[in-house]
């Protein structure tokens, strides 16, 4: 009787350390609008940083995405 008690309690106390463990390293969700917004700053940044040519090869790259886009979406 007693081995199967010390059973129970090994298996209480192996699945609460890594209940415990995992709670502490899961990262916690952040609200979808704060991230959002904080996505939106950084790319806002980032155009400023852009130079015209850097502009001008981004427009580019983005129409060509479109245009793949659009030759799969037609077959």
């Amino acid at each position: 009787m007693k081995d199967v008690l010390k059973q129970y309690l090994w298996i209480f106390s192996i699945t609460a350390g890594i209940l415990t463990v995992t709670l502490l390293l899961v990262p916690e969700k952040k609200n979808r609008l704060e991230f959002i917004e904080e996505e939106i700053q950084k790319v806002q940044e980032h155009k400023k940083i852009l130079t015209d040519k850097e502009k001008e090869l981004e427009k580019l790259a983005t129409e060509k995405e479109w245009e793949e886009v659009d030759k799969n979406t037609n077959k």
